[in-house]
Parts: C-alpha cells; sequence; structure tokens
C-alpha cells in the first residue's frame, strides 16, 4: 500500500511532466507565429551627364567664303550654305531641289543630355601680312531644321572673340544647322585672310 508520501511524489512528478509539456507546445507556438522584425537600407547610385558632341564634314572642311572680286560685299555666302538636304520635306518630293546647308553640329545618340551650343571666334581675320577684317563681319545663324529659307540670313548674329549662344535644346541624336556669311568693307586690302572658330557643347540650361 502507498503511502501519503509516493502519493506526493507522484503528484509532483506529475505536475512537472504537465509544465515541460505546456512549455514544449509553448515554445513551439513561439516557432510557428514567432514576431517580425525588419532591418532597411538603401540603395543608391550617381549617374553622370554624358554627352558627345560632333561636326558635320562640310563644317569641319572649313567655312570658306571663296574669292570675293568685287568691295564692297555684303552677306558673302558660306560655300556649304546652300549644298545640303531641305530637312522640312520629304526627299522625294519636287521641293527639295531648295536645298538646306550641309554645316551642321550633332548631338550624339548615346548621350543622356540635351545640349546647348555655343561659337565663339579666336581673333579678327588676319592675312600672313597683318592686314585685318574685323570679326564683326563674320555673321552666322542656326535652327534645328534646314531648307531654303532656315537658317534664316535676315537674323544673322555677328561672331565675337566670346563664346556666345549659338543653339539651344538639341536632343539626342540631332543636328544644330548653320549658315555664315561674310561682310567685306571697300578699301579692305586683297590677301587671304583666316581665323578660327570654336563651337563648344554644354549641358542644357549651362552657360557658355
Amino acid at each position: 500500500m502507498k503511502s501519503s508520501r509516493d502519493n506526493v511524489l507522484i503528484a509532483v512528478f506529475g505536475a512537472l511532466f504537465l509544465l515541460s509539456v505546456f512549455m514544449m507546445v509553448s515554445q513551439q507556438g513561439v516557432r510557428t507565429t514567432g514576431h517580425a522584425t525588419t532591418s532597411t537600407t538603401v540603395s543608391n547610385v550617381t549617374i553622370s551627364i554624358f554627352f558627345a558632341v560632333d561636326m558635320s564634314t562640310n563644317l569641319s572642311d572649313g567655312i570658306r567664303f571663296g574669292n570675293i572680286t568685287a568691295l564692297p560685299t555684303i552677306d558673302q555666302n558660306a560655300s556649304h550654305n546652300y549644298d545640303g538636304v531641305n530637312t522640312t520635306i520629304s526627299n522625294t518630293t519636287a521641293g527639295n531641289t531648295l536645298p538646306g546647308t550641309s554645316m551642321w553640329m550633332n548631338v550624339s545618340t548615346d548621350s543622356n543630355s540635351r545640349v546647348d551650343f555655343c561659337i565663339q571666334a579666336t581673333d579678327n581675320l588676319k592675312t600672313s601680312a597683318g592686314d585685318v577684317l574685323l570679326v564683326a563681319n563674320e555673321t552666322y545663324y542656326n535652327s534645328t531644321l534646314t531648307n531654303y529659307t532656315l537658317p534664316a540670313p535676315g537674323s544673322a548674329i555677328a561672331i565675337t572673340t566670346a563664346y556666345a549662344s549659338a543653339g539651344r535644346n538639341i536632343s539626342q541624336g540631332s543636328n544644330n544647322y548653320y549658315r555664315f556669311w561674310l561682310d567685306v568693307p571697300a578699301a579692305t586690302a586683297s590677301g587671304t585672310y583666316n581665323n578660327t572658330i570654336n563651337f563648344k557643347g554644354v549641358t542644357y540650361g549651362g552657360s557658355c
């Protein structure tokens, strides 16, 4: 016959067994339901502005005004002012007999920014003998399209020795077209006059 002490021990062991079972079930519950925690971070990249520009073959060939035999001369055309394709109409139409200019600056298709163009002369036009034709006599105009009237002679701007805007917001893969004219005053000394014209591309909205 079991004593009361044996009964107490059995009860204690029974209670401990039930407690251990309860804790195991509770722990399993923690594993299956749990509490979610989160951590955050950022991903970051900086993409620089990139663009490339190039000039047409006939512009890189030079802005040539030919041989002038009579003075004074007003608005002498550069030799490539009117030997280009008319971009405002289809090449298959008769109107394309009215040509555009073949001088342009191009923004490369792999650029990721639109471009503003700037223009500058390094100096007056000069001969090897030191005779001078002021750069203000050399004028230009630009347009994003070209035909017989664009770029327009009536809108000509004098080139200066400081960079100035010469085409704004030119998109990737597009051209900015130019025409050039020259005035030669009476009594200008004979000779071959030269200077250098620089073109610069800047980020759209930037300064020259």
